[in-house]
């Protein structure tokens, strides 16, 4: 800490013993905040000192820069001759500001500074610093120079006439506590001193004292001093005396006041030294106030009364801290004194008069189960002022913040924790698979509802109380009516139930409504608490990883119900997890289905004797006729009702009323009697008779008194009052309002709604045509028409105000309600959906969405999002309307009203543009992720599982076979969907081709795959079932099983081949399709491929314990345990292999698979304790280091076990390389190898790691400072599109790095390489820029801003073919191209640029359009025709050329390359069209013939030209051709019957080659 120095005439400081002190500190040579002086001591423990007690100056303002010499020689201007001899000091970084505090302390020689309050001292830079001496240590003061990672704040504060210094000071040592001994004893703290002038006697009146005044000073200074730290960081507070009510009074104000909120959430911890809270002895403190003031009343007096027994002023303050203490519990020490003190003689402080208990026990006790009561053996003056480090009261206060801090480190350190698993790729892969609503803002919004000092009434409940005690598991039912407050209730208990806890402790909630199709379902619950757990628990990305489908597909996984239950269940299941409270709120407004199954699988989960869900805890909170206890049992139910709210009704009606300047004085009592009369325990019904009131057009006593007399009594009452007053010319909007308020799947926003509640289908043909229709203030309107009956939240998203009002209009059955005529406001939910249903497919029907979907090649790219937003700039409505009209269709699917909304969706279908913008925003909307497909009308019709409007398409000619799209076709797109009325209606039809490749596809993907199958089997009974048919059955993991019992009962004698039983052993959900064959072949051979599938199987557990149960003596080899260790779900199946075969032998290449599986800690936990003489070998250990989700963790397993392994530079290189956890892996290798070499390639492995560079970077250059920084190393930096952060620190770490061109073309080739170019520029501005370096720019898919910043910083750039080439084959050329066309107009365009673009496949046809527009003259070669005929998207570029140069010669090489394009159909469609007379020669055919997607070609070759010689070469090619020869040998079988006589046999041909028997 502080060391104690002389201070001489020069800039040397020596010790006062003339040694270095046992005790000294770094003091901080930069930093912001305040610095403070500290007078410091010799830590003295002699009681018999008779040494005077110092003076302490405290001198502020001191520059962060200086040193105490540097104080020192500033005092030489108030007196030269003033002598250093008796000074100590101390220098801190100050509580607030960018300036120190330096404390001075003197036995003697203190006339000179009490003298002077401001010093002026210049500087040698011609600024001017000006000090401010002091010793009243008025404000806050610093204490002392934490070393390490400041994790807490310790602020004291002194009592009534106290000094913020000399009141911890011992008289007789001297020694300040605060100061001298605690920041020895606990670390990491920043300790504090607050003092404020609450002198009684001798300030000349000079301070005016109100308490609310210190209040507030004592609260702006918390203020200032938590400004420039986290905010969250805890403060831990010492209150003696006066100090402690100081205290609970800014806690009080902080509670009340939102900006103060923040210093209420981190108090942590509180001590207490003889605190009145009960009041204290004032009488002689009076006598000597009024001694001085004479017969005036002063402040002073006012303040004693506050603090005297039996205050009026503490009795308030209790009954605030009651609501604080309900929901804060900070940890609370009171000490109370034990001797008495002596009274002061009349008119002065000394203390000499007869002795007297200042503080009575009582009064220093708060009597809270949070709070610890300790007695102090001294009186109340004495009672902080501690002798040495070993008085007994010290200590305690010493064992008591060793242990928060302990506290709190471990929380930082899981809080850390959790920050780094929120950064790793495998949080965010889950986080986007799993799509979860913003549950957070859902919740606050409703939490702003609560008001101040409501809800707490719960925490002393008797039944939550036994919910929150009981040991293990717990469920709390809390049931109430509609209006009650439960949701409001939920929110605060989020809060509360968490609030103090460690990082250990998770809370995770989920709050449903009914209004909003995303969160009324069992789904939606699963996915938002998963959600949560992710994001509070560290380790729980294993548990998402044993799910077979998001291992997988990760961010594109279609979660189920099911695979999102499993999640859960086993992560409740995880015992190292910590304690999870879950809370449902509104399980009334969850789908009663959707409902039914949560429960039933909570049912299963909370009452399975095998379970382990010891640490948790769940609430549910719903109306009281959901059948709850039917399902739970052991529930403890908490019934809201009127008498359990009565207080916070009270409360609630009085702060509601005396908000409202209109009702005040005795009508002000009226209303709030008559509220709180008729409330019966309802929030709600409480706000809105209250928004019904002050609204009013008749605002008179009179008018207000009659309508208290004739209060409805319940909510629908006033809903019905709500409705009634709707006006005459309003009500057709009100009614077009309500129904999408009401019947919408999600709610609308302003803007959705003004459009929707516009549109007429049968008028509007586009957004233009019904602008005269729309609301120009739709906010407005609402609030004149629905009152308080509708909600605007988010900003602008439009809510009915409560369930409890759509319970209310979705009931309405006729315009009497309650015997009372309302309009006829709202209609069916059939005829509404069918309205909403035709509104949105008009919508999707306007000449605007005729821009079509966004094209293919932009989907993945930010361009996509761009495009996104724009159109829901363009067409707001657009998102709504393509997502949700299939859903409003279903609800009227089944009536004889809906013929208008086939022809509305035909209308549609009949413009493919818009009905693929449609499709492609409606897939979008469900799976944000998935690769956008054109799909056919009739196949979204049957997908979508609308029967009316499949038969309408097929009535108008739709082609039931054809072929495509993101099903394949309608038949398909039915059954993978489970539509088995579509299936039917589809499979009896007499013009459909259903061949074995489609039943086979089929049994892959159906859903309810037994009625799909039977269905099909029944109605095409020729069907033959096949062995790929079976296998796929094998392998659908929605049915396989009911599939495959419907094939195994239609076709008993399949043979049941390896290739089958293996695709059920690999099936994640195959279990039961391996019962079903197991049980129908019980002698099938069980050979080592299937093994090996179910040993590769995610959830393969069961499917190895079935094998090994029906053939005991399987043989498991190497390669089958190998991949069970690398399996991510393997570890229960290596549990199974090796219990059943003990003596396996467990080699290098199987625990090498283990050290590097994501589950890889336990895995090799296992095999080192089944065979603990392994031996560890470098790939092993590369494996670990290697392993992005436990690395760390198998790293530390291993040298656990050996300690001796050799750390080798390719381990220390997969480390640097772990996207995820190299940070970590690299620290626990250095840790234990410190001296390990760390070479280039491990550095350049560091600088190319795209996702931890820098973390991984800053490990390594702290661990090896002097490594040399070459230039492979920058030029992986510079490549890295993740590499900014990393550039930084290196260009910071070796300022004189060499920039070379292999850097800057790195940069430049950068996908995210903006901003690494302009870092480069900016630090070496004279970067020679090469055409190499514009080159890769150029080539870049994000180089039109590059190029500009090239261009502008070197202007003169020559523009090379090259570099033009490169931006012609950039899929976004168009751009770059742009910029250099705009740069150097005269360019010259040859042929290699026209070729690059003709190849472009993504982006060619826009650039070919630049290049022609540029270029209308370029010379079209046959070298460019030929790259464009190739072309996998040359359709478009072969138009415009053939458009531009229609003299253009076809020749054979051109045609070849178009037949031999895998998507040649369209581009061969072009050439014969634009040339009908092209010779079709041998390669040409050929090219068709070897195309793996040239079926299409084939066809078109053989149908344009029948007499084409099919030659050797021919079929040759078509059967060596793996993927569709088949298709090409059938068509050339088939030319005989198709196309008539041909010159040669293909039969002759066939009967030549060989290779074709293989067809």
């Amino acid at each position: 800490m502080d060391s104690i120095f002389r201070f001489g005439k020069g800039k040397h400081k020596q010790p006062l013993d003339g040694s270095q002190s046992t005790r000294s500190s770094k003091r901080a040579t930069t930093g912001s905040g305040i610095l403070a002086v500290g007078c410091s001591q010799p830590r003295s423990n002699d009681p018999t000192s008779s040494n005077p007690t110092p003076k302490c100056f405290r001198i502020s303002g001191v520059p962060s820069s200086w040193s105490e010499n540097d104080v020192f020689d500033a005092l030489h201007n108030i007196d030269p001759s003033l002598t250093h001899q008796n000074f100590q000091s101390s220098l801190y970084p100050g509580c607030s500001g960018n300036t120190q505090i330096a404390l001075l302390n003197s036995d003697s020689g203190t006339k000179h500074l009490e003298g002077h309050k401001y010093l002026k001292v210049p500087e040698p830079t011609n600024r001017t610093v000006f000090l401010t001496i002091d010793s009243d240590f008025f404000n806050l003061t610093p204490l002392n120079l934490p070393e390490g990672e400041i994790v807490a704040d310790v602020i004291a504060v002194t009592g009534l006439a106290g000094h913020a210094f000399g009141s911890w000071r011992n008289r007789e040592t001297h020694q300040m506590w605060l100061k001298d001994f605690l920041p020895y004893d606990v670390k990491n703290m920043r300790i504090m001193t607050y003092g404020y002038d609450s002198r009684l006697v001798g300030n000349d009146g000079a301070t005016e004292m109100r308490l609310l005044d210190f209040q507030r000073h004592f609260i702006e200074q918390l203020q200032n001093a938590r400004s420039s730290v986290p905010k969250n960081r805890p403060i831990i507070f010492i209150g003696h005396s006066l100090g402690s009510i100081l205290i609970l009074q800014a806690m009080i104000e902080s509670k009340r006041n939102p900006s103060h909120k923040h210093i209420l959430d981190a108090i942590y911890s509180m001590f207490f030294f003889g605190a009145p809270h009960e009041g204290m002895r004032t009488y002689d403190l009076e006598e000597m106030v009024d001694a001085e003031s004479g017969d005036y009343e002063t402040s002073r007096h006012n303040l004693l009364r506050q603090l005297s027994e039996g205050s009026e002023f503490l009795e308030n303050q209790k009954e605030e801290l009651c609501y604080i203490w309900k929901e804060y519990k900070p940890n609370i020490v009171s000490f109370y004194e034990t001797a008495p003190t002596p009274t002061s003689e009349l008119g002065s402080y000394v203390r000499d008069g007869k002795e007297s208990e200042m503080v009575k026990r009582f009064s220093a006790q708060l009597y809270i189960p949070i709070e610890q009561r300790i007695p102090v053996a001294k009186n109340h003056t004495n009672m902080v002022k501690f002798a040495s480090a070993e008085d007994e009261t010290y200590q305690t206060v010493v064992r008591y913040l060793t242990e928060w801090m302990k506290s709190i480190t471990e929380s930082n350190a899981a809080a850390i924790k959790i920050q780094n698993h929120r950064k790793s790729q495998e949080y965010t892969h889950c986080r986007k698979s799993l799509k979860p609503s913003d549950y957070q803002s859902y919740r606050d919004e409703i939490l702003l509802r609560r008001h101040e000092n409501t809800c707490t009434w719960i925490l002393d409940d008797q039944r939550y109380r036994l919910w929150t005690e009981k040991d293990g598991q717990a469920i709390l039912w809390i049931s109430g009516d509609p209006g009650c407050g439960k949701s409001v209730l939920s929110s605060f208990l989020t809060k509360d139930i968490t609030r103090g806890k460690t990082n250990q402790v998770c809370m995770a909630y989920f709050f449903c409504d009914d209004k909003d199709e995303r969160l009324r379902s069992a789904h939606s619950i699963l996915v938002n608490l998963l959600a949560q757990l992710l994001d509070h628990v560290p380790d729980v990305n294993k548990h998402f990883l044993a799910e077979p489908e998001y291992a997988t597909n990760k961010e594109n996984t279609s979660w189920s119900f099911g695979m999102l239950w499993r999640v859960f269940e086993r992560i409740i299941n995880d015992v190292h997890r910590g304690q999870v409270y879950i809370l449902i709120d509104a399980l009334d407004e969850c789908e009663q289905e959707s409902r039914t199954m949560l429960l039933n699988k909570l049912k299963h989960l909370l009452h399975d004797p095998t379970t382990t869900i010891q640490l948790m805890k769940i609430i549910i909170t719903s109306r009281p006729h959901i059948p709850v206890r039917s399902y739970l049992t052991d529930v403890i139910e908490l019934r809201l009702a009127a008498k359990n709210l009565e207080n916070d009704i009270i409360a609630f009606v009085s702060a509601s009323v005396n908000a409202q300047s209109q009702f005040t004085g005795k009508l002000g009592d009226e209303v709030r009697q008559a509220l709180i009369r008729g409330a019966n325990g309802m929030f709600l019904w409480v706000s809105l008779i209250l928004d019904d009131l002050k609204h009013s057009t008749n605002t008179t006593p009179r008018a207000i008194r009659e309508r208290l007399r004739m209060l409805p009594s319940d909510l629908s009452g006033v809903y019905t009052n709500i409705l009634r007053k709707i006006r005459t010319e309003d009500q057709q909007t009100a009614k077009s309002v309500l129904q999408w308020v009401v019947w919408a799947v999600r709610p609308l926003n302003l803007q959705e709604l003004t459009i929707a509640i516009a549109i007429r289908p049968k008028r509007h043909t586009s957004m233009s045509s019904m602008e005269d229709d729309m609301h120009t203030d739709l906010r407005q309107v609402l609030r004149l028409i629905f009152g308080p009956m509708l909600r605007i939240e988010d900003g602008d998203t439009v809510h009915l105000v409560h369930q409890s009002a759509k319970d209310f209009l979705s009931g309405m059955n006729s315009s009497t309600e309650g015997g009372v005529s309302l309009p006829d406001l709202v209609t069916s939910s059939v005829k509404s959906n069918m309205q909403l249903a035709e509104s949105c497919l008009a919508y999707l029907s306007f000449d605007e969405c005729e821009v079509g979907p966004v094209a293919v090649e932009d989907f993945w790219g930010d361009d996509f999002w761009k495009i996104i937003g724009i159109l829901q700039h363009k067409l707001p409505f657009l998102f709504y309307a393509a997502a949700y009209w299939p859903e409003h269709v279903r609800q009227v699917d089944a009536s004889d009203q809906h013929q208008t909304l086939c022809t509305a969706f035909r209308e549609l279908a009949e413009c493919r543009r818009k009905l693929d913008l449609a499709y492609q925003v409606f897939m979008f909307s469900w799976s944000p992720s998935d690769y956008f497909i054109k799909t056919y009308p009739l196949q979204i019709a049957s997908s979508l599982g609308l029967i009316a409007f499949t038969e309408e398409l097929l009535d108008h000619g739709a082609d039931i076979n054809d072929q495509g799209g993101r099903y394949g076709n309608a038949l398909q797109g039915a059954a993978a969907e489970g539509h088995e009325t579509i299936v039917r209606l589809l499979a009896t039809r007499l013009d459909i081709h259903i061949t074995e490749n489609i039943i086979k596809k089929i049994a892959k993907i159906a859903t309810k795959g037994r009625k799909v199958m039977e269905v099909l089997l029944s109605t095409h009974p020729e069907i033959r079932i096949t062995e790929p048919i079976v296998k796929a059955a094998a392998s659908n993991w929605k049915s396989g099983e009911e599939v495959m019992e419907v094939l195994l009962a239609a076709r008993p004698n399949i043979e049941i081949t390896e290739p089958i039983v293996t695709a059920a052993a690999r099936n994640s959900r195959g279990k039961e399709v391996m019962e079903v064959l197991l049980a129908a072949r019980p002698n099938i051979e069980i050979t080592e491929p299937i093994v090996r599938a179910a040993a590769e199987n995610f959830g393969g557990k069961e499917m190895m314990q079935m094998l090994l149960a029906a053939r005991s003596n399987i043989e498991f080899t190497e390669y089958i345990v190998t991949i069970a260790a690398e399996n991510f779900g393997g570890k229960e199946v290596m549990e199974i292999l090796l219990a059943a075969r003990p003596n396996i032998e467990i080699t290098e290449p199987i625990v090498t698979a283990a050290a590097g599986n994501s589950s890889g800690k336990e895995m090799t936990q296992m095999l080192l304790a089944a065979r603990p003489n392994i031996e560890i070998t470098e790939p092993i250990v590369k494996a670990a280091a290697s392993n992005s989700i436990v690395g760390k963790e198998v790293i530390e397993v291993l040298l656990a076990a050996r300690p001796n392994i050799e750390i080798t530079e390719p381990i220390v290189k997969a480390a640097a390389s772990n996207w995820e956890s190299s940070k970590e892996v690299m620290e626990v290798l250095l840790a234990a190898r410190p001296n390990i070499e760390i070479t280039e390639p491990i550095f350049k492995a560091a600088a190319n790691n795209r996702e931890s560079s820098k973390e991984v970077m800053e490990v390594l250059l702290a661990a090896r400072p002097n490594i040399e920084i070459t230039e492979p190393i920058v030029t992986a930096a510079a490549g890295n599109s993740r590499g900014k952060e990393m550039m930084q620190m290196l260009l910071a770490a070796r300022p004189n790095i060499e920039i070379t061109e292999p850097i800057v073309t790195a940069a430049a080739r950068n996908s995210r390489g903006k901003e690494m170019m302009q870092m480069l520029l900016a630090a070496r501005p004279n970067i020679e820029i090469t055409e190499r370096i514009v080159t890769a720019a150029a080539g870049k898919s994000r180089g039109k801003e590059m190029m500009q910043m090239l261009l502008a910083a070197r202007p003169n750039i020559e523009i090379t073919e090259p570099i033009v080439t490169a931006a012609a084959g950039n899929s976004k050329g168009k751009e770059v191209m742009e910029v250099l066309l705009a740069a150097r107009p005269n360019i010259e365009i040859t042929e290699p640029i026209v070729k690059a673009a003709a190849s472009n496949w993504s982006g060619g046809n826009k650039v070919m359009k630049v290049l022609l527009a540029a270029r209308p003259n370029i010379e079209i070669t046959e070298p460019i025709v030929t790259a464009v005929a190739g072309n996998y998207g040359g359709k478009e570029v072969m138009e415009m050329l053939l458009s531009a140069r229609p003299n253009i010669e076809i020749t054979e090489p051109i045609v070849t390359a178009a037949a031999g394009n895998y998507r040649s159909k369209e581009v061969m469609e072009v050439l014969l069209a634009a040339r009908p007379n092209i010779e079709i020669t041998e390669p040409i055919v050929t090219a068709a013939a070897v195309n793996y997607g040239g079926k299409e070609v084939m066809e078109m070759l053989l149908s344009t030209r029948p007499n084409i010689e099919i030659t050797k070469h021919v079929v040759t090619a078509a059967a060596g051709n793996r993927d569709s020869g088949k298709e090409a040998m059938r068509l050339l079988l088939g030319r005989d019957r198709q196309f008539g006589v041909h010159p040669a046999s293909v039969q002759a041909v066939l009967s030549t080659v060989p290779s074709v028997r293989h067809h």
